[in-house]
């Protein structure tokens, strides 16, 4: 089982949600509308049961629960993938990197 990570040892100064964005759409997630505009949802790849695999993130960071849903999107990508929510969060931050290098 991959080890997850609380919300209060997320180093959300970090993490942007527009870089959070990009990872999950060079990954193949897709994003799927939704009535709450305060919520962005991506859909992934089917889970063991055939069902789309959804995850959640905040349209701001200064939302109440921002950093509650933030975590929990790098949990899900961290089980999903098979990583520690560290590597999935270094994965996150080195997309920022690379598109900052090619402007």
């Amino acid at each position: 089982m991959v080890e997850q990570i609380l919300p209060e040892e997320l180093d959300s100064n970090r993490l942007q949600i527009n870089d959070i964005i990009s990872y999950l759409h060079q990954n193949g997630w897709q994003t799927i509308t939704h009535p709450n505009p305060r919520l962005i949802v991506f859909q992934g790849a089917a889970d063991d049961e055939g069902n789309p695999i959804q995850l959640v993130l905040p349209s701001q960071k200064t939302f109440e629960d921002s950093n509650r849903l933030i975590t929990k999107a790098i949990n899900l990508l961290a089980a999903i993938e098979e990583k520690s929510a560290d590597e999935i969060i270094d994965l996150v931050t080195q997309i920022h990197v690379g598109s900052r290098k090619s402007t």
